[in-house]
């Protein structure tokens, strides 16, 4: 599971505590993170990578922030979007780009540590779309449905109950559309839904299809506590 989040905002103390709350989420939950930041929004629009969650300023510089989140969701239009801003006569314009939180400096953490609950919540029920590699159209499936995925021979596949599919994305791409606390990457190879975990061993899981996963030696430790911390949630 990964969150790959943007934090765009010229005020250092802004960018510091939302990162801190980030932080807190992700390490509270075992959620694993890549956070880039951004100081203007230029630079930030400039970014090729795919980002599922974004805290934006509205007023930062050489473009506003409901520009940029414009930008984003043409990119991928499941992001889920947080303004941070002084500025409440942005509101309406925030609601119309389907903003999940608007939240005014100084910042309440406690509402944005909710809110990032919300988030991932949002993007773990989203359809993922992807390309089909031999004839490059579109496929959708929701994340639920997905047992595992798996890179060999240089190709991605992603296996269902029902199918499986060759597609042209790479494993990061489907990482940071896994969100789910049900999923892990317990090889670099592969992605897994712990749902369908049938035996659970230190050097390699059996799913429910037969399928083996092998646990890299290097992650055997962090994937036993992403383990261990879904089965605590899954009891809630």
């Amino acid at each position: 599971m990964l969150i790959n989040a943007m934090i765009c905002d010229d005020e250092k103390k802004y960018v510091d505590e939302v990162y801190k709350c980030l932080v807190d989420y992700c390490d509270d939950n075992n959620i694993a993170y890549n956070v880039d930041i951004f100081n203007d929004g230029l630079s930030a629009g400039e970014s090729d990578k795919i980002y599922n969650i974004a805290f934006l300023d509205i007023e930062i510089g050489n473009i506003s922030g409901l520009k940029l989140a414009k930008l984003l969701k043409e990119r991928n239009k499941h992001i889920v979007i947080f303004f941070i801003t002084a500025y409440e006569k942005y509101i309406d314009d925030a609601m119309d780009l389907f903003a999940l939180r608007f939240i005014k400096k100084p910042i309440d953490h406690i509402r944005l540590y909710n809110g990032l609950e919300k988030a991932v919540q949002l993007i773990n029920e989203d359809e993922i779309s992807f390309y089909l590699k031999s004839s490059k159209q579109i496929q959708k499936i929701k994340a639920k449905d997905v047992i595992y995925v798996e890179n060999a021979d240089h190709k991605t596949f992603v296996v269902t109950e029902n199918k499986t599919y060759n597609t042209a994305e790479n494993m990061d791409y489907w990482e940071s559309k896994l969100t789910n606390i049900c999923f892990g990457r317990p090889h670099n190879s592969f992605i897994i839904n712990m749902e369908y975990i049938q035996n659970y061993q230190r050097k390699e899981i059996v799913l429910s299809d037969g399928k083996i996963i092998p646990i890299a030696y290097n992650k055997q430790k962090d994937f036993r506590k992403i383990f261990c911390e879904y089965l605590k949630r899954r009891k809630q």
